[in-house]
């Protein structure tokens, strides 16, 4: 009898040591785990369960799957308020930068219902995903007839003519109604980019930013000018911005800093700074590059003196798509406006290589709590199917790695390459703590107030989302250009979206889709 005894408990003892070594889906081994929040910054072991991190600890663990991290950085993934193009390849280039969660808040998608049903039809996204309400595609519907879809090609056939002319009191009307709906519907955000319809007035505008505040959720500004010259300044249209935020009591996530304080940032930063201190709730966002790619028919690019305003040359803009065509001159480049007003073109407004361009960069990317995001637009290349936002996997559109002639812009694929390269290691304009913060915490801890998924991201503690990114910060490196625009970074080992890897050993995981929508519970449904 003692020998069966001992046995059972020899049998049960080696079950109960193999339910141990179950109990976490994948071990993070040895990292040099990095949380923001509570300023944790020391070699742990990270277990994850169920998509949720489950235990951050000094003790051995045990998993179905252990991935030794040893010397490197266990961070939260990165979180990226501002990305146009949400198709595959672009999820997939974001999360082997890092990011975990990016989302089209500038612009919007509308109807949001139908942005958020054309993601769910396909298949799903390769990280975290969501859309605010389009000022842009609501006011279209009105102004001009607009009948296109919530996709970006719909975006862009919104943008001719959408913010041209001042609405009368009965198309206000509508137009406040459609956005209302798509808050109803879930939209995280209001998308108000006057830079792109400066036509619109500042009546309709406030009663915009009050339903925001109404609602409880943010607005995504781009601001009205971005020109270093008065009249129509980016310091005037900032502190017609801060007017806004003021009369309406709404938070504001303002867009790229960098492109709209352009070679001459500090004033207009000093009115943000003084916004802040006033007590206005405003969020900063800044991409890195010294190149920015505008839709041909920005209003700021209009103007006849386009060039002294924003600091480039007309013989050095390019078109985006390949082939590029580089425009001869100012009257070469207005008449291909004309012909082609739904294009993107390609043109550099800092000159990083100049003391003065590299002091404006560091001047955005340092200002205080500024979130870097990639203002991503979609990579194209050749044979790619059409309707990329609808497609899913086995489509064609989900190729990869992605061909040689692949074009568009370098953001998506290396915003966070950089400021982690150039800007932590290279420069120490920022330490490595306060990079990532910038990237996980503090969107996560200003969206949060809005969007309660968002109370669970941006931080590496027990009950977070397993939203991680593992990078080595020695050897981060960016490598994509504007020539080459999907060269993929260096340095990112692993990134793993609510617990599932889709970025392992440096390789895309291109068999899953595990990201999730972020939405706003809709009207009418409990959280």
């Amino acid at each position: 009898m003692s020998k069966v005894l001992t046995m059972l408990m020899a049998l049960a003892l080696i079950g109960a040591v193999t339910a141990h070594a179950q109990d976490y889906d994948v071990v993070l081994k040895g990292g040099r785990v990095m949380d923001p929040e509570t300023s944790l910054d020391a070699v742990m072991n990270v277990g994850i369960k169920d998509g949720k991190i489950a235990a951050v600890t000094k003790d051995e663990l045990s998993g179905k799957e252990t991935i030794d991290v040893k010397g490197l950085v266990v961070s939260p993934g990165f979180i990226d308020t501002h990305q146009h193009s949400l198709d595959i390849a672009d999820g997939r280039l974001a999360a082997q930068d890092g990011t975990t969660t990016h989302m089209e808040l500038e612009f919007g998608r509308s109807p949001v219902a139908e942005a958020y049903n054309i993601v769910e039809k396909r298949g799903g996204h390769p990280i975290n995903y969501g859309f605010s309400s389009s000022w842009p595609m609501r006011r279209a519907e009105v102004m001009t007839g607009f009948k296109g879809e919530a996709t970006f090609e719909g975006l862009t056939e919104a943008f001719e003519g959408w913010g041209e002319t001042v609405s009368n009191p009965e198309q206000e009307k509508q137009i406040l109604a459609l956005i209302q709906k798509d808050l109803d519907d879930g939209a995280l955000a209001i998308g108000y980019p006057p830079a792109y319809g400066s036509g619109a007035g500042l009546k309709e505008a406030i009663k915009l930013w009050k339903k925001a505040a109404a609602n409880n959720v943010p607005v995504s500004v781009h601001a009205r000018y971005q020109s270093m010259l008065d009249p129509k300044s980016s310091v005037e249209a900032m502190n017609e911005m801060l007017g806004l935020a003021a009369s309406s009591g709404a938070h504001a996530l303002v867009c790229h800093i960098q492109l709209l304080g352009l070679s001459d940032p500090y004033m207009m930063l000093d009115v943000i700074d003084a916004g802040r201190k006033a007590g206005l709730r405003l969020t900063t966002e800044v991409y890195p590059f010294g190149g920015t790619a505008p839709p041909i028919s920005a209003d700021y690019l209009k103007w006849e003196n386009s060039d002294e305003r924003i600091g480039f040359k007309w013989n050095e803009i390019r078109t985006e798509k390949k082939p590029h065509y580089t425009f001869k001159d100012k009257a070469d480049f207005q008449k291909y406006q004309k012909e082609h007003p739904i294009e993107f073109v390609q043109m550099e407004y800092i000159d990083e290589s100049t003391p003065e361009g590299l002091a404006a960069m560091r001047a955005a990317v340092t200002f205080p709590e500024t979130i870097p995001a990639a203002d991503g637009t979609p990579i194209a290349w050749k044979g790619k199917p059409k309707g990329a936002d609808k497609l899913g996997l086995g489509s064609g559109v989900d190729i990869w790695p992605l061909p040689k002639d692949a074009g568009g812009q370098p953001r998506t694929t290396s915003t966070h390459a950089i400021i982690l390269g150039k800007w932590v290691r290279e420069q120490g304009a920022l330490t490595l703590m306060q990079a990532i913060a910038n990237s996980t915490y503090v969107p996560a801890r200003e969206l949060g107030p809005h969007i309660p998924q968002f109370n669970t991201k941006g931080r590496l503690q027990v009950g977070m989302d397993a939203d991680i990114t593992v990078f080595d910060p020695k050897t981060v490196k960016a490598n994509a250009t504007w020539d080459d625009v999907a060269a993929l970074n260096d340095g990112f080992h692993h990134t793993l979206v609510n617990g599932v890897f889709i970025l392992k050993d440096g390789k895309i995981v291109t068999e899953v889709l595990p990201g999730k929508p972020i939405r706003r519970s809709p009207k009418g449904h409990d959280e």
